[in-house]
């Protein structure tokens, strides 16, 4: 699901952002190499995932963050609240803390919409299939029809009032090349619509791919963005930008990175 954007499916791209060695704006990022990729997860590094109609800005609403290390990449989804700037002001350190408690007030936002849709389709059916019992001219099988719909509603609000949120984790991750093009593959946690042939609204919370975002371009130098230092891959999807962030050193290079690098 996530706002038809970060819930389904999920991959994101890899772009490469050189360092100069120094200190990053937040103390977040520091490295001596002189291209950064999404695929070297060495030292842990945090990506910002944006999408926007226009350049990216400090004030633009995040849908969610992922820290690579090791091979390895941590994604949490998170509220449309949480800007750009607030979470660039954190350490690696503060993210990893604090990332899981954003994923929760994600997942609840995400639990009380979906619970709030299927008790108004509920209500819905219950009118309609009293005004179809109490109709001269209606066939049985509309009234079949009606408390089949009922009873997959209530299966479907007794599932998501039972779901409970899971603790995302590191997971592995993989960058691959289409032409010149780059997407990488991350998991996290998401209501994931999972029709059945009798239900065609069901939804299940669990790990997923994040949607599939072609990224084709990365930022020619790095970009003051608030108070931090930015470089980024772009990809165009649905009418708007997608962009994955991280923070460098002015003067960073970009290069994209078809192979993760341990």
């Amino acid at each position: 699901m996530k706002r038809n954007v970060i819930v389904g499916a999920v991959i994101l791209a890899s772009l490469a952002l050189s360092a100069c060695g120094q200190q990053s704006g937040s103390r977040q990022q520091n490295s001596s190499e002189k291209d950064i990729a999404f695929g070297q997860t060495a030292k842990p590094r945090a990506w910002y995932i944006v999408q926007s109609q226009r350049q990216p800005q400090a004030r633009m609403p995040l849908e969610a963050i992922v820290i690579t290390q090791k091979g390895r990449a941590l994604a949490f989804q998170v509220p449309k609240s949480l800007t750009l700037a607030t979470a660039a002001k954190l350490s690696i350190g503060q993210l990893k803390r604090q990332g899981p408690v954003w994923a929760k007030q994600d997942f609840r936002q995400q639990r009380r919409a979906l619970i709030k849709t299927t008790q108004a389709e509920l209500a819905a059916e219950q009118q309609n299939l009293k005004r179809n019992q109490n109709a001269t001219v209606v066939s049985y099988a509309t009234i079949k029809t009606d408390r089949r719909v009922i009873v997959n509603a209530r299966r479907r609000l007794a599932r998501l009032q039972r779901t409970s949120f899971k603790q995302p984790s590191p997971q592995p991750f993989s960058v691959k090349r289409h032409g010149r093009e780059e997407a990488l593959h991350v998991a996290a946690y998401d209501f994931v619509k999972s029709a059945t042939g009798s239900d065609n609204q069901a939804y299940t919370y669990r790990q997923t791919q994040m949607t599939p975002i072609p990224y084709t371009r990365t930022s020619e130098h790095a970009v003051r963005i608030g108070a931090a230092t930015f470089g980024y891959y772009r990809g165009a999807h649905a009418g708007a930008f997608d962009y994955a962030l991280t923070q460098v050193n002015r003067g960073a290079n970009v290069t994209f990175d078809a192979s993760p690098k341990r």
